[in-house]
């Protein structure tokens, strides 16, 4: 199992692109909130966005926890997620990260959030990324490790020795 290329299927609905455009509405507003903040859809983005949120936003307010930043915070957490491991957002609407790997459930991006918000910098959001950028490797060696051990063409061990050694 691989990240699907299937981001950039043609039925991906108005739906995933609304949480596309929460996220560049987010990056418009926040370059003049944060005084110089880069932010670029990388993953160290990320820690930088942490460390901002930290400095400015904990305690967190009733007003913040329940407006519109832990939302624009978690789409922008999304396409992160998707530029860098792959996946879409929910044909259906649903605010949350499909097709990452096949069998790999839902990732909850504006879930992971509002944690960050509410929880503050132990459920940071470079954390969340790299919990999933992990099990998502560790899955990939796995398959490719698998795929690598196969005998070949079901001669056993010898055969698959004979195959790796003339093919």
């Amino acid at each position: 199992m691989s990240p699907s290329s299937s981001s950039s299927s043609s039925s991906v609905s108005s739906s995933s692109s609304r949480y596309q455009a929460e996220a560049g509405q987010f990056l418009s507003s926040f370059s003049e909130l944060s005084r110089g903040l880069v932010l670029d859809y990388s993953v160290e983005s990320l820690q930088r966005l942490d460390q901002f949120i930290a400095e400015n936003f904990e305690p967190v307010t009733e007003s913040v926890l329940h407006g519109i930043l832990p939302h624009q915070v978690g789409c922008y957490l999304g396409e992160v997620v998707i530029r860098n491991l792959g996946g879409w957002w929910d044909q259906n609407g649903a605010p949350q990260i499909i097709g990452i790997l096949d069998d790999m459930p839902p990732f909850h991006p504006i879930e992971k959030s509002v944690q960050r918000f509410e929880r503050g910098q132990k459920h940071a959001l470079a954390w969340a990324y790299h919990t999933l950028a992990k099990h998502v490797h560790e899955q990939q060696d796995e398959d490719a490790h698998e795929k690598s051990f196969k005998p070949h063409q079901n001669k056993g061990l010898l055969g698959w020795l004979k195959g790796m050694l003339f093919n």
